[in-house]
């Protein structure tokens, strides 16, 4: 009986250890929690943060709360980079977006509109490095965002002539931008991954064009040039204001 019962107690006791073995674990000792109800900054790039700095967080974004798990020293590390970041400086802003598509030829007239007086600066200086005969407005998008949104639309815009050698019709542009942000100080918009997608009659392929674009605010900058043909190339300008 001595034995059996023994037998059974170190069964027990074999059974109790794997239990706890397949328990969840639990945070150490040492590990505090504390709720982060924000005001301004992005719950999502506040979780970020937390992780980095070795903490483990939870959010209700509707709530804009974040519960937050780290050790004690920790903790006091994340408690004071949360309140630096949540100010009104991280609060969303408006942007607008102004985005203008010229392309330059040596066959005058028949393509988009005439340059306006606004771009004028612009094409003076593309005339300098890529001498074309005529430059021509093709496409203009206007759009109103908010800094660390995504942006996509679309745009139908100038045609193209058939007596150029093209079978004719209209220029389509798609573009988007994986996140649109601001500088701490509000004097660059930063577009994270610019992708634009111009769909120009009788091309086989789609025009493409990719890039993360710094922008001072009310500059116009060139993002950069895509040839179509040997004698025509699309050029992509871009301003950024920040609205007050």
């Amino acid at each position: 009986m001595k034995r059996i019962a023994a037998v059974l107690m170190l069964a027990a006791l074999s059974l109790a250890a794997q239990d706890n073995k397949n328990a969840p674990s639990k945070p150490p000792a040492t590990s505090v929690e504390k709720l982060f109800v924000l005001k301004y900054a992005d719950p999502g790039q506040v979780i970020g943060l937390v992780r980095a700095l070795g903490g483990q967080a939870d959010q209700n974004a509707q709530m804009r709360a974040i519960a937050v798990t780290a050790d004690k020293g920790a903790m006091a590390v994340i408690e004071d980079a949360i309140k630096q970041l949540d100010t009104p400086a991280a609060a969303p802003k408006n942007i607008d977006l102004t985005i203008y598509l010229i392309v330059g030829t040596d066959v005058e007239g028949g393509l988009g509109s005439p340059i306006s007086k606004e771009l004028e600066s612009v094409v003076a200086q593309l005339k300098g490095t890529f001498p074309f005969k005529d430059y021509r407005q093709v496409d203009l998008i206007e759009l109103r965002t908010r800094t660390g949104e995504r942006v996509a639309t679309a745009s139908q815009g100038g045609t193209v002539s058939p007596m150029q050698g093209d079978p004719g019709g209209t220029i389509r542009t798609d573009f988007g931008i994986r996140a649109v942000g601001l500088s701490p100080d509000g004097s660059t918009v930063r577009l994270d991954y610019m992708e634009a997608a111009i769909h120009w009659p009788g091309m086989g392929n789609v025009l493409a064009l990719n890039a993360s674009v710094d922008v001072k605010e009310g500059q116009k900058v060139v993002v950069g040039r895509i040839g179509v043909t040997r004698d025509r190339a699309l050029f992509l300008v871009l301003t950024a204001h920040v609205v007050q």
